[in-house]
């Protein structure tokens, strides 16, 4: 089973790193992972990439700096999960789809973070997923699922659990380009996850239990399908 798992930086990085969510994590990993599994995690860089692109903005650093320096964070936070993992994941942080598709084939879990300038953490696990022709990619957040509105601003705001990409494209709406300030989804990875017709899972990753059960079940909020 080939699949892709998206770990939201914010889930294990705000005020302070969580180290003992990404042990458990980790250990997760170690007890669902099959020796004929193929799995991608891809984390990304939370508070403590957006630390520092708020201090080189204020020295004036550039956009393009500023993307250079939270995929730096978010290759830091790769390492660390695969130091979690240890002997099940690649001891190294793939920098592109070439060298992880050379890791996958020395071990069966590879650890990603960013890869270019532009582009968010979720379209960096869309195109893993397109590499590895995954027929699943879990995104864990901090909210159940997909919702009609933001439920963070709107307590009202509707779980929706099923739906296909055409709807899902018409939720989703404009979003910043700032480095460090993408949104749950992005047009980006949306368009190849679509075009390798991939199944979404969203599920809330602040309890790992729900990583387990979407690994083992396909159980999740939100549910995305062709």
């Amino acid at each position: 089973m080939s699949l892709v798992l998206k770990i939201g930086g914010h889930l294990f990085h705000r005020d302070q790193l969580d180290h003992k969510f990404i042990r458990n994590v980790a250990e997760t990993l170690r007890q669902t992972l099959r020796p004929e599994d193929k799995w991608v995690v891809v984390v990304g860089g939370g508070g403590g990439a957006r630390r520092f692109i708020d201090a080189a903005r204020s020295l004036g650093a550039d956009e393009t700096i500023c993307d250079e320096i939270a995929i730096q964070v978010t290759r830091i936070h790769a390492m660390l999960f695969i130091e979690a993992l240890r002997d099940v994941a690649f001891p190294s942080v793939p920098r592109n789809t070439s060298e992880l598709r050379e890791a996958l084939i020395h071990s069966n879990l590879a650890v990603v973070g960013g890869f270019w300038p532009g582009q968010s953490t979720f379209a960096v696990a869309s195109l893993c997923a397109q590499a590895i022709k995954a027929s699943r990619m879990i995104i864990a957040t901090d909210v159940a699922g997909v919702y009609d509105s933001d439920p963070k601003r709107n307590p009202t705001a509707r779980l929706i659990p099923r739906m296909t990409y055409s709807e899902l494209w018409k939720l989703l709406a404009a979003t910043s380009h700032r480095a460090g300030e993408y949104q749950l989804i992005d047009s980006v990875g949306l368009t190849m996850l679509e075009r390798s017709r991939t199944k979404l899972l969203f599920i809330d990753g602040r309890d790992v239990e729900n990583i387990r059960r979407a690994i083992l079940y396909n159980e999740a909020g939100t549910v995305v399908e062709p």
